[in-house]
């Protein structure tokens, strides 16, 4: 390949992993919007406090994750570091096992899925229907 075509994929991979880093971040700054504001949550969906924080700290813990992962690869493509893109190619690759296994026990759990999906949204539903209600006087 020639000296053009590896610069080009070298900023390619650097703005792949600037928008990686900036969704990371708007997902933890999702999170912490969750953890710091319970009040309006808690009346849409009608779940207890503890729900929300166990899933605020996932959304944060995932957004954390994806805006570190987005800067090594950042400057790993930048600067062409090696052992920066290898950690980062390792961690995709982590992620990527991750994913294939909770397909699998989301495969396998069928019945416990569609519970607990079914469950969610007829907690949203009653809680859009009890929010439509109070606006309404």
């Amino acid at each position: 390949m020639g000296k053009g075509c590896m610069k080009a994929i070298k900023y390619f991979l650097f703005l792949f992993n600037v928008l990686f880093f900036l969704f990371g971040a708007l997902i933890m700054g999702f999170g912490l919007w969750v953890l710091l504001d319970k009040e309006s949550f808690m009346v849409i969906l009608q779940e207890s406090s503890t729900v929300l924080k166990i899933a605020s700290y996932i959304l944060i813990g995932v957004g954390g994750l994806s805006m570190l992962m987005g800067f090594l690869g950042c400057l790993g493509a930048i600067y062409e570091i090696r052992c920066l893109l290898g950690l980062y190619f390792t961690c995709l690759l982590l992620i990527l096992i991750g994913q294939v296994a909770a397909g699998v026990l989301i495969y396998f759990q069928k019945d416990l899925v569609s519970d607990v999906t079914s469950g969610l949204h007829l907690l949203l539903l009653v809680g859009f229907r009890k929010e439509k209600l109070t606006d309404c006087g």
